[in-house]
């Protein structure tokens, strides 16, 4: 009869009455929020060195799913690890990061830096997909002036 009682008990209250595993301090970082990170970064420096570290730094991070477990594969060979759906673009942020970067060059006339940077936006974000980046960087691009500008070397005319 105890033991009825209990169990019927320990049903009723299904089974919240027993701790849970505090898993906050076990949870890693998602991806998504170094990025975000890097991004937020990316908006408030100025040293030209760091801006390109964080701009290869976002290109690279690569955001998918957890891999699926074996036996799910044993299946099926079309079972793959899946992209993780995130309400950001870590392509747009590091368009906006590269966009940046090459202004700032730009600024501190450092017009060969600037020009790679420009033409990076537009070999790997295609127009189709990337239109306002891929705008920005051909409108910030043909604004650009030239590599060098003209040296003129003058001549005393009295020297023999």
């Amino acid at each position: 009869m105890r033991q009825t009682s209990l169990l019927l008990v320990l049903l009723l209250t299904g089974c919240q009455g027993l701790p849970a595993p505090d898993r906050s301090d076990t949870t890693p970082q998602s991806p998504v929020m170094a990025v975000w990170e890097r991004y937020q970064q990316c908006l408030v420096t100025d040293e030209p060195g760091r801006l390109l570290r964080l701009v290869e730094h976002i290109e690279q991070i690569m955001l998918t799913g957890p891999e699926p477990p074996d036996w799910m594969k044993f299946w099926s060979p079309h079972v793959r690890r899946q992209p993780l759906r995130t309400a950001v673009d870590p392509r747009a942020l590091g368009a906006a990061c590269t966009l940046r970067a090459a202004r700032l060059m730009a600024e501190q006339d450092r017009l060969a830096e600037a020009r790679a940077l420009y033409q990076r936006v537009l070999s790997r974000y295609p127009r189709q997909a990337w239109a306002y980046y891929h705008e920005q960087a051909r409108e910030a691009l043909a604004s650009l002036p030239d590599e060098a500008p003209a040296v003129l070397a003058l001549r005393n005319r009295s020297a023999p």
